[in-house]
């Protein structure tokens, strides 16, 4: 059974503490981290013994961390990995998840937002358009906005999202594969644009698009 674990290093890299935080999790998923002014919160498929693989979160507070805590229910059983990890980014204590779900054979992309760094959230905001892979990504524009990228289907796709349940329309930021070799598309902020990294499958190499705000 795979665990999850964490350690503290000083600048010199020397190891001053580790935990063991989850005793049983998804074998493949990504596992994100995002620091919000609490301390750093840790997001991952967990695995319970039936088999079901939804969101958890653990959150370094007063010096300790948290026992794990479901974000949200999907209820997804799955018996195998489906390499497909969540998301995050905070902006002070203002967090956002983003996260794929596959109950029923049906793809959902969804995000979720917090306001106190990942003690309690708010309901989830599907984005996704019904024919979804996941291989999301989130950054955060301001602390009550945040862009979701995910792949649907082949098309490398992204939407603004806001707290209160609104959503913007959704773009295509290019045409990729939905083949394993592609990858996870990756996107980051820098200025006043969004600046997107995918692998193309067919070239072997990696492509990058921006999209201003």
């Amino acid at each position: 059974e795979m665990t999850l674990r964490a350690a503290l290093l000083d600048k010199a890299g020397k190891k001053i503490n580790e935990w063991e935080l989850d005793s049983r999790i998804c074998d493949c998923c990504q596992t994100t981290i995002a620091m919000t002014d609490n301390g750093p919160v840790i997001i991952y498929r967990d695995r319970s013994d039936e088999e079901i693989r939804d969101m958890s979160i653990v959150r370094y507070v007063n010096n300790e961390w948290t026992q794990p805590k479901t974000i949200f229910p999907d209820k997804w059983k799955i018996a195998g990995c489906p390499v497909n990890g969540p998301r995050a980014d905070a902006i002070g204590n203002n967090l956002a998840i983003a996260w794929f779900s596959m109950k029923d054979n049906k793809g959902e992309v969804k995000v979720m937002f917090s306001a106190d760094a990942g003690a309690t959230f708010q309901q989830p905001i599907q984005i996704d358009e019904g024919k979804a892979i996941g291989r999301v990504d989130v950054v955060m524009l301001d602390k009550k906005t945040a862009v979701v990228s995910w792949m649907e289907g082949s098309v490398i796709k992204a939407i603004s999202v806001h707290a209160d349940g609104t959503k913007d329309q959704s773009v295509t930021i290019a045409e990729s594969s939905d083949s394993r070799s592609s990858g996870f598309p990756q996107m980051t902020r820098s200025g006043n644009q969004l600046i997107f990294a995918w692998t193309d499958s067919k070239t072997k190499t990696i492509k990058l698009a921006g999209l201003k705000l």
